[in-house]
Parts: structure tokens; C-alpha cells; sequence
């Protein structure tokens, strides 16, 4: 019954929440040179950030029917009937439950949508990249975009990942890295270091 009410709640009030306090934030993009280059070249694109800061380009990013890997816990259900109402798609799975599935459905939605996922998610560790973005862009040939979201005032939950939600106000960077490719299976290792050095350096 608790999950059931709290799922009612954040259901209905979560997106209205967090667009009232993403209105008041000040957002300023750099570098978006490389994701327009991007989109213009291969249509699509994965996008990558930290699954601690999701709450800044799920208003960003919203009304573009960008499909976001969610995961199948319980955390996920929560996420995904926000997103939903946000104009995001979601793909449930993650790489403890329904992985290979996900990725899967992933391959054939990038031909036509953007996908967005958190390479540290869902349980961490925190701002480790792990294999599945690349392995992704390894299959689809699809460019990932690192995105990095600095925000200069914000509260720090005490969860695994030390989720962000911005201070009313604060100021935002928001950053787009240059495009990862990863042409070969052999890659994946190399292309890891390169996303978290992204992800990180920013």
C-alpha cells in the first residue's frame, strides 16, 4: 500500500514539481557544436550524464521523444511515469534485469529516436562507466554524446549516488562532448576510458 501511494504521488506530482524548479534555474549550453555535427551526419544519438544529475535534461531535454533506458527496479517505475509524462519514450532494463532485452529494443528505436541513458546506473558505482552505452554504440554505429551538467548551487541526497537537485535559482552549465564512436567490439575497453575521462573533464 506505501509503494502504491507513494508511486500515485510521484506520479502525479513529480512533473509538475520539477518544472517549477527547473523554470527557475539559469541554463547556459556549451559546445553544442558537436551535438548538432552529430545529428546532422548520423540522425541519431546516445547521450550520455551521471545518474545523479537526470533531474537537469529531464526538463532540458524534454517534448523530444528521446528513449531513456530505465531500470526494472522499483526506483525505475518511479522514473519512468515521470519521464513519460515529460515527452520522454522509456526502455525498461538494466544490467542486472532484462539487459540483453533492453539493448535490444534500444538497437531498433535509435534508427529513428535518440536514446539516453546513465552509464553509472542504476545502483553504481558512482560516476564509474560501465560497458552498456558503448556496447550500444558499438551495434547501432550510433555517435554517444557526453553530457555534463555542472550545477553551481544544490543539494546532495545521501543515496549511492549522491543524487543532485539544484537550488532554486542556481546557475547550469551545460556542456556536450565531442562524439565517441566505437567501430569494433575490441574497443570497448578503450572507449570506456575515454567516456568517463569525458564525463569527468568536462
Amino acid at each position: 500500500m506505501k509503494h502504491k501511494t507513494l508511486f500515485n504521488l510521484v506520479e502525479k506530482l513529480g512533473p509538475s514539481l520539477i518544472k517549477l524548479l527547473m523554470g527557475t534555474l539559469r541554463i547556459k549550453e556549451y559546445d553544442k557544436h558537436n551535438l548538432i555535427s552529430a545529428k546532422e551526419t548520423h540522425g541519431t544519438v546516445i547521450y550520455t550524464f551521471w545518474h545523479n544529475r537526470m533531474l537537469i535534461p529531464a526538463y532540458t531535454h524534454r517534448d523530444q521523444l528521446i528513449h531513456v533506458l530505465i531500470s526494472q527496479h522499483r526506483d525505475g517505475e518511479y522514473i519512468a511515469s515521470v519521464v513519460k509524462q515529460l515527452g520522454f519514450g522509456t526502455i525498461r532494463g538494466s544490467s542486472r534485469r532484462g539487459g540483453m532485452k533492453a539493448l535490444k529494443k534500444a538497437f531498433i528505436i535509435s534508427k529513428n529516436f535518440d536514446i539516453a541513458l546513465t552509464p553509472d546506473g542504476p545502483t553504481g558505482p558512482k560516476e564509474i562507466v560501465k560497458d552498456g552505452a558503448l556496447y550500444l554504440a558499438y551495434r547501432t554505429g550510433k555517435p554517444i554524446i557526453p553530457t555534463v551538467f555542472l550545477i553551481k548551487s544544490r543539494w546532495e541526497l545521501h543515496s549511492w549516488d549522491n543524487f543532485m537537485i539544484p537550488k532554486p535559482f542556481s546557475q547550469v552549465k551545460m556542456i556536450y562532448g565531442k562524439p565517441i564512436f566505437v567501430r569494433s567490439k575490441s574497443e570497448i575497453p578503450e572507449k570506456r576510458d575515454e567516456l568517463q575521462k569525458a564525463l569527468k573533464n568536462l
